[in-house]
C-alpha cells in the first residue's frame, strides 16, 4: 500500500525540502533580473545588444516582406482587371470600326454609303507645275 498515505501529517510536513533544480534557479533568476548584474553578462552586453537589434532588424524584415506581398498581389489583380478591360474595350471597336457597321450608324443620320467605286485622276507632273504657277 502506499506509504505516504500511512505516515502521520506531522511527519509529512517535517520532511527536508529537496534542492532546486538548476533550471528553476536558472529561470527565477531571470524573471527576476538579477541574471543581468553578473560580470559575464555585463561583459558581453554588446554582443547581446548586438543579436537584439539583429532580432528586432528580422522582426522588421518580416512585416516589409508580408507588405511588399500584399502589394505585389493586389497589383497582380489589378493587372489582371485592366486586362479584361481592354479585351472587352477593344472587341467593342473593333465591331464599331467593321464597314457594315459603320454603314449601318451612318444610315441612321441619312448617310448612305456609295456603290460606286472611286475614279482615279491621273496629271501629268508637267501639267500640275502649270496649274500651280498658273500659267
Amino acid at each position: 500500500m502506499n506509504k505516504v498515505k500511512d505516515k502521520p501529517r506531522e511527519a509529512r510536513s517535517n520532511a527536508p525540502a529537496k534542492p532546486r533544480s538548476a533550471f528553476s534557479r536558472g529561470l527565477v533568476n531571470v524573471l527576476n533580473g538579477t541574471f543581468l548584474t553578473r560580470e559575464k553578462v555585463v561583459g558581453n552586453m554588446p554582443f547581446l545588444l548586438f543579436i537584439a537589434g539583429l532580432m528586432l532588424f528580422y522582426i522588421g524584415y518580416g512585416y516589409w516582406t508580408e507588405r511588399t506581398v500584399r502589394d505585389l498581389d493586389r497589383t497582380s489583380s489589378e493587372l489582371k482587371e485592366m486586362r479584361s478591360e481592354y479585351i472587352t474595350v477593344r472587341s467593342q471597336l473593333e465591331r464599331s470600326e467593321r464597314q457594315s457597321q459603320v454603314a449601318e450608324d451612318i444610315g441612321d443620320i441619312g448617310l448612305r454609303e456609295s456603290r460606286v467605286p472611286p475614279l482615279r485622276i491621273n496629271v501629268d507632273h508637267k501639267e500640275l507645275k502649270a496649274i500651280r504657277t498658273g500659267e
